[in-house]
């Protein structure tokens, strides 16, 4: 397999993965065994597999996470409990990170990415539009409020992808808008405004936060001009929104009943996990195994039998909880090394990749900003997604590091 042919053949992978997190989980497991498989082939063929194994920092903080979980597992279950070997494997997605990691340090480069995405995405939002507002009419008629949904028909999977998206095209087109020519400035405009519309239309308001504040953070950075436009776009629209749509009020006011239901099961659950942190704080209840302990802390708080039994709808407080301290500081150091290596090829890209690293930044911060209000790291389309968002932006940011030192050595 030659260069020429691998290079062309990786960035239809990455595309085809980006979209296989929109479109089912049979789609995004098949995505996921190819990256995986070709990654290892193009290393092995390239004598290259200790460099696969190096693309993220050092892998002695790979090794360290492992034994904490596995450690915990075991203490809590005992070695010979199938669930222990279950919830271990889960973290089969660090090779598929160190994957989209190594090859996209092989063949992508910056606005080549932009532009092979943007039109699937576009024609992915398209079909999500028109899905949301057939399926809006028949929940009007059974008096249910409908929530934009995507292709997979599942909300929550759906706005913590949806959100990073939007974020990721609106720095876009804030951004360094003399580099596109004028189809690709059409293109992005109106990613970022159908992406928008569905993160609106999902009524998820840590999705809502998270690109908010991101986009915000972002275009700071760049310029405070920008900010404050894209700011005062959002008080106008949000404002006129505010007042003339009735879901949007009750969502932001918690006016109905499921509002109510909602914030109390989440007050619960945060509770309860607070709880276990402050019992099991070395090592945590075991990873994936905190709802199981939640009937124990409803009672001893004096909670009612029909509480809600679910995640913690709080990524730190799921991972703190059921992996304890030692677990937590790793998973913190692994959103710690995922942004500032991508702070550190923004530093020295060019003025016309700078965008890009601005909207994976923004792209990331949204996700990890709506985590606050859902375990979307343990949700498998949703982490799959992060991890490819998080390899585009780690394996461009070797490949410029990589480049800049070599040039400073010539």
């Amino acid at each position: 397999m030659t260069q020429i042919n691998y290079t062309r053949n990786i960035a239809g992978l990455i595309v085809f993965s980006f979209i296989a997190a929109f479109i089912s989980q049979t789609m995004t497991d098949f995505a996921d065994i190819i990256a995986v498989s070709v990654a290892l082939i193009v290393a092995y063929k390239n004598n290259e597999i200790a460099d696969f194994f190096k693309g993220f920092h050092r892998p002695v903080l790979w090794i360290i996470w492992l034994v904490i979980i596995l450690t915990g597992l075991i203490i809590n279950l005992g070695f010979f409990n199938i669930q222990v070997w279950i919830n271990f494997i889960e973290f089969k997605w660090i090779i598929t990170f160190l994957s989209f990691i190594y090859l996209v340090n092989k063949v992508i480069e910056p606005k080549a990415f932009i532009k092979n995405i943007s039109m699937p995405v576009l024609i992915l939002n398209l079909i999500s539009l028109i899905l949301f507002f057939y399926m809006s009419e028949a929940a009007r008629h059974m008096g249910l409020v409908h929530r934009a949904s995507g292709v997979l028909n599942a909300t929550m999977a759906f706005s913590h992808n949806i959100g990073p998206v939007f974020s990721l095209f609106t720095v876009l087109m804030f951004v360094n808008w003399v580099y596109y020519n004028r189809n690709e400035k059409i293109l992005i405009m109106l990613v970022a405004l159908t992406s928008g519309a569905l993160t609106l239309l999902t009524y998820t308001r840590g999705v809502w936060l998270g690109s908010l504040v991101a986009i915000i953070f972002c275009l700071s950075i760049w310029s405070a001009r920008r900010a404050v436009q894209f700011l005062l776009i959002v008080l106008l629209l949000g404002a006129v929104l505010f007042f003339t749509n009735q879901n949007i009020n009750n969502r932001i006011l918690n006016k109905t009943a499921s509002e109510t239901y909602s914030n109390d099961s989440r007050l619960a659950l945060w509770k309860a996990n607070w709880r276990m942190i402050q019992d099991y704080p070395v090592l945590g209840v075991g990873f994936g195994e905190n709802k199981n302990h939640l009937r124990k802390y409803y009672d001893d708080m004096g909670y009612s039998a029909d509480t809600i039994i679910s995640h913690a709808h709080n990524q730190y407080l799921q991972t703190w909880a059921g992996t304890g301290t030692l677990g937590f500081i790793c998973y913190l150091a692994f959103l710690y090394l995922i942004f500032r290596t991508t702070w550190s090829g923004y530093k020295i890209a060019s003025s016309e990749d700078k965008a890009l690293f601005l909207g994976l930044i923004s792209a990331l911060l949204c996700f990890t900003i709506g985590a606050l209000t859902e375990v979307n790291f343990s949700i498998s389309k949703n982490r799959f997604f992060f991890i490819l968002l998080a390899g585009v932006a780690i394996g461009i940011s070797n490949r410029m590091i990589t480049e800049n030192k070599n040039s400073f050595r010539n």
